[in-house]
């Protein structure tokens, strides 16, 4: 497929701006038509800054999954409306309340931390290459869980000086429970919400320069992804017994172990 328009799209465009279509909404139909095939959900390189603030000035609209996601795919569809309005009618439309589900560890659940969650989803969407999806959905991971968070400090700080934590999970119970326990602050407390929105900024902004890489100039679409990735200890140990297709072949995950697991007896010898 070509990222080009033949002479029937591009007089279609024309009508569209034009004025022709849009009181039927034809403008979005067409849109979503091209987005359905693959073809227009493009990436845009953003300005990583930009991103983080718009997740956190969106928190409250619909918290950590839903301001992750909108603030770096809204800001991408920002950029494309100066250079291909078609690309951009899809994203600037995308029906972005889908994502309020993700938050508090999807639907208040504590499980994935809404702002990976997020993440994940954005780069799945202009990330077609599994390759390189799976290395930038383990980039982003590894970045939450080893990170001293939060980072991000808004222009108007009515906090102060937040303690960081760092969450050693990806799950959004242990991330906001350690540090709800540190700050001494119920999960329910301003400040707790303060940390996430925060925190929701800092996944998106990492999110943005990961997604800016990708797309650099000269990388070819086969190249090979951008991978820092690698496992902790004691975690690595563990996998390599317990992994997926290993001895044991026990567990399925790349989280760190020790977060929530101890190794009470030594067992490096058992059969």
């Amino acid at each position: 497929m070509s990222n080009g328009m033949n002479r029937r799209d591009a007089m279609r465009f024309a009508g569209l701006a034009a004025g022709t279509f849009f009181a039927g909404g034809s403008l979005n139909a067409f849109a979503a038509e091209k987005a359905a095939s693959g073809e227009f959900w493009k990436y845009a390189v953003v300005d990583p800054q930009k991103v983080a603030d718009t997740a956190y000035e969106n928190y409250k609209v619909g918290r950590c999954m839903y301001t992750t996601f909108y603030g770096i795919v809204y800001n991408v569809g920002l950029v494309l409306e100066k250079t291909d309005p078609i690309a951009a009618a899809p994203i600037l439309h995308f029906p972005y309340y889908m994502m309020k589900y993700g938050t508090g560890g999807a639907n208040d659940w504590g499980t994935l931390c809404g702002s990976l969650n997020g993440a994940m989803a954005a780069i799945s969407l202009f990330v077609p290459n599994s390759d390189k999806r799976k290395a930038l959905c383990d980039e982003i991971a590894n970045y939450y869980e080893q990170t001293m968070f939060p980072i991000y400090k808004p222009a108007n700080d009515d906090f102060g000086p937040m303690p960081q934590t760092i969450s050693g999970s990806l799950l959004c119970h242990v991330s906001s429970g350690k540090w709800s326990s540190l700050a001494q602050k119920r999960t329910d407390s301003p400040e707790r919400t303060e940390r996430c929105t925060r925190m929701s900024a800092d996944v998106a902004r990492k999110t943005a320069e990961l997604l800016n890489l990708n797309a650099a100039p000269g990388i070819a679409a086969d190249a090979a992804p951008i991978v820092t990735f690698k496992r902790q200890e004691p975690s690595a140990t563990c996998y390599s017994c317990h992994g997926k297709g290993k001895k044991n072949s026990d567990v399925i995950a790349k989280m760190s172990c020790n977060e929530c697991h101890d190794q009470a007896v030594d067992h490096s010898e058992k059969k």
